[in-house]
């Protein structure tokens, strides 16, 4: 299945189906940040993500 075929399949009703995550997120240190991690608290598993701070973006500028 190619991406196009799987984004037909989210277009409309469907996407209001989708799961929604209350994320937190972390600086490695907070003067001078060199990376950020983020991660569910809620979670029973150990996961997150750990990017360095000039590769982040705003989840805003995602969309």
């Amino acid at each position: 299945m190619s991406t196009t075929d799987r984004r037909a399949e989210l277009d409309g009703s469907t996407l209001t189906d989708l799961p929604k995550f209350e994320l937190r997120f972390l600086y490695d240190d907070g003067n001078q940040p060199r990376s950020v991690t983020v991660y569910d608290p809620e979670s029973l598993e150990t996961s997150w993500v750990t990017v360095d701070v000039d590769a982040a973006v705003s989840l805003d500028d995602v969309r």
